[in-house]
Parts: C-alpha cells; sequence; structure tokens
C-alpha cells in the first residue's frame, strides 16, 4: 500500500546519507541493465558488448565480472577475458581505472551513458587441450557461422550493489540461427531476440546456445523440455537424445509425486567431434531450468545417448538442491567472493541418491543392481579421507578438490542413511 508518510521518511533518509563511498544500491543508481550484442560482428574470436546506462547518482561506482559463479567450485575469474573497456558520457570517455582482474572503478560514474567492452571467448572447439579444474561449461565460446555456446557471466557484468537489478539483453544473430534457452523472450525477429531477466543472477543462470536449430519439445508433465543440440559433423542429434531421455525423464517425474517444481527445462548439447574410438571428454554444469553439457567424442549414438542419458539422471535432480531448496549462501551468492555452505554434502549427496534410488523404486532396475552399485559407491568411497566431517569438507572445497568426487560416494550413502531412518521414524511411510 502506498504510503505518503514513508515515502517521505524514505526521501529524508537518502537525502541525508553522503553519495560518497557508499555501497552502491537501487537508491543510488538506474536500477536496470540494458545490454546490446551482434553476434555477426564478430572479431579476433571478440565480441563487443554495449550497456545503456540511466540515473546513476554517485560520484563513484564499481563494476564487475564474476570470479565465480554457482555450480563450480574454483575460481575462473571471468573478467580476464574483458578487453577496451570504456565508460562513456555521451561521446566523453571518463576515468576508469582497473582495481583487479574482475572489477573497473569508475569515476564520474553520475555521467554514465554508455559502457563498452570487448570479449574474448574462452575456448575454440570443447576437446582441445582441456585442463584439470577448468570448467569450460561456465566459459562461453564464440564460431562464427557455426555456433556460439553463451554463459552470461562472461558477456555481461554488473555493477557492485546493483546484483538485483532487471537485465535486458538484445542480441543480433544470423536469421538461421536459433537461441535454445530457458531466458525469458520478450521479442523474435528476423535477426534479433530480445531477452529479459529479473535480476543478474537469473541472467547468468540461463545459458544460450545460438546454432542452426536442431531442438525437440517435449512435454513432461506440467514441464515443457526442451532438447537442443549443436554438432560439428553437421548430424543431427535432438531427436535421437530426446527419444532415449523421455522415458527417464517421465519416471524421473513420477518418482517426484508427478509434478516437476518447474514449467520448463532446456537442455543444451554441444558435441565435438574426434576419431579415437573409445576415448571422450565431457563437462556439464547444471541450472535452475536448464543444464549445458558438452562432448568430444567419436560420432557413436550409443556413446552420445549414455553419455547424455547420465547427465539428465543427475542434473535434472538438481532442480531440488541447491536449485529449490538451498541456504543463504546460495540465495544470496557473492560473484566475486563467495561464502561456500556447508551443504553441498546434501546438494550433490542428495541428488546423487536420488538418481541411485530412483530406477529401482520405479521398477525400471532390480533390488541386486540397485544394492551392487551402494556396494561400489562403499568400496571408492574408502579411496578418499572419511575423517573429515562432510559439512567441513562442504566448506573447504575450493581447496580440498582433491577430496570433492566423495561428495557423490559418502555423500549419496549419507542420504541413504537418512532414507532409511526417515521410513524408520515414520514407520514407513515417509
Amino acid at each position: 500500500m502506498y504510503s505518503p508518510k514513508y515515502f517521505f521518511l524514505l526521501f529524508l533518509l537518502l537525502s541525508s546519507c553522503s553519495r560518497k563511498g557508499l555501497l552502491l544500491n537501487s537508491a543510488d543508481l538506474g536500477n536496470n541493465y540494458f545490454y546490446e550484442v551482434n553476434l555477426n560482428e564478430i572479431k579476433e574470436d571478440r565480441l563487443a558488448v554495449k550497456l545503456t546506462v540511466f540515473g546513476i547518482k554517485t560520484e563513484e561506482a564499481v563494476f564487475n565480472f564474476p570470479r565465480i559463479v554457482p555450480g563450480i567450485y574454483g575460481a575462473m575469474d571471468f573478467g580476464r577475458n574483458i578487453e577496451h573497456f570504456q565508460a562513456l558520457s555521451g561521446t566523453d570517455t571518463l576515468p576508469v581505472e582497473r582495481i583487479g582482474t574482475n572489477s573497473w572503478k569508475i569515476r564520474n560514474a553520475q555521467k554514465i551513458s554508455e559502457i563498452r567492452y570487448d570479449v574474448n571467448d574462452g575456448w575454440e572447439e570443447f576437446g582441445s587441450g582441456v585442463t584439470e579444474g577448468f570448467y569450460r561449461s561456465a566459459e562461453s565460446s564464440f564460431s562464427k557461422d557455426k555456433v556460439f555456446v553463451i554463459n552470461n557471466n562472461t558477456l555481461f557484468g554488473y555493477f557492485t550493489g546493483g546484483e538485483k537489478w532487471p537485465v535486458f539483453v538484445t542480441i543480433e544473430r544470423p536469421e538461421n540461427f536459433y537461441a535454445a534457452t530457458s531466458l525469458n523472450r520478450r521479442s523474435q525477429a528476423p535477426g534479433k531476440d530480445e531477452f529479459s531477466a529479473g535480476t543478474y543472477r537469473e541472467l547468468v543462470d540461463n545459458p544460450i546456445l545460438y546454432a542452426r536449430p536442431d531442438t525437440v519439445n517435449l512435454q513432461i508433465g506440467n514441464t515443457l523440455v526442451t532438447v537442443a543440440c549443436y554438432a560439428g559433423s553437421g548430424t543431427k542429434l535432438a531427436p535421437d537424445i530426446a527419444r532415449k531421455i523421455r522415458p527417464l525423464m517421465e519416471k524421473q517425474r513420477e518418482y517426484l509425486g508427478g509434478t516437476l517444481p518447474v514449467d520448463r527445462y532446456t537442455f543444451l548439447f554441444y558435441h565435438s567431434l574426434h576419431n579415437r574410438k573409445g576415448e571422450y571428454t565431457g563437462d556439464g554444469l547444471e541450472h535452475a531450468t536448464s543444464t549445458l553439457c558438452l562432448l568430444n567424442s567419436t560420432l557413436d549414438s550409443t556413446l552420445l545417448q549414455g553419455f547424455v542419458y547420465g547427465i539428465a539422471s543427475h542434473e535434472f535432480f538438481h532442480i531440488l538442491t541447491p536449485l529449490t531448496v538451498h541456504s543463504e549462501e546460495i540465495e544470496n551468492y557473492d560473484f566475486l567472493a563467495p561464502t561456500m555452505s556447508q551443504h553441498l554434502w546434501l546438494y550433490e549427496g542428495m541428488t546423487e541418491y536420488f538418481m541411485l534410488h530412483m530406477p529401482v523404486k520405479q521398477g525400471i532396475e532390480s533390488l541386486e543392481d540397485f544394492l551392487s552399485k551402494v556396494q561400489r559407491k562403499t568400496n571408492d568411497m574408502m579411496h578418499f579421507d572419511n575423517n573429515i566431517p562432510l559439512t567441513e569438507l562442504s566448506r573447504s572445497t575450493m581447496e580440498r578438490q582433491d577430496q570433492y568426487y566423495n561428495f557423490y560416494l559418502k555423500g549419496a550413502l549419507v542420504n541413504l542413511c537418512l532414507d532409511i531412518r526417515l521410513r524408520e521414524l515414520s514407520e514407513g511411510v515417509y
């Protein structure tokens, strides 16, 4: 309800604050991001990005790119791929100081009308030069006339204090390209897409795959599931992959009580080809309403379908934890210096347990198969340091990457034990 008295008190409070030196907030700045990028104008593997800014009232502002994003547990420093950063007031250039790999301080910020910069891609073709601990699925790749894998945390930045502003993005594209994403599409015209996100976090949580159309839509209960693919070989992959994962997702829906907590979900699948039979490299990153999968392998339909099936069976269950149920560290994520939650054992362990338990619960696998998998996880767990409490390991996961895989082993077994205990306490009801 509108209150004149409340509005007047708020105005007095804001007017009495010294602007200089304050952390920027929605009362001080323009409250919206308006981004533009043209995929047709890629130069030397770089895209030019323009941000239009209105109404900044502070003398100084800090503009950032994330150091890390949700779902990965190693510093990526996405600002390292930004070049030619400029803040403009009309045609005049404002003073800018780079204060770290990921941040720029802008003086006379109240005069900003535009910010412009160029973005390098993070990789050229998945599978070439892959290094351990490098999360390609959080990076972007630009291949003119072929494919654009866009993780929005690499193209678009944010002001300190402006993490919760709405974001509007206009992307010009080749007319024969299609944008596969769960991001809200405001409009679509020949050669142009317009998207919006309620916050910067929502923008980051929705990658985009631009390529010639290779998509299939599946209606799984209340959820529209899109399978969108790019194959360097030119082969259409989406129909076969969709046929493989449809029965899996139907069983997942039944396992979760018949209704899924999202209205739409998108699988983005990128495949690059090599001819070394039996070898493959894969990477994937889950989001609230999508998963990005990268695979480098031979063109083996059994291998491709098996890889995507495995990704789908685990990553899709992440819509529950941590993407629906999570702690304050996830809810109020700090892209520059995140605090690790003590609940990673729950996020990964419960998701892995669901993947383990669903097939036997839904009659896809036998009890013997289930127990065999439990035994394998028990054996594999012994290769890790099980004297570290899982809550402690969760908080220190960036420093203890050598122990990370135990979340999928001991973490899953702990959730099995929790399930057994809940059944005991509820006499089999819960």
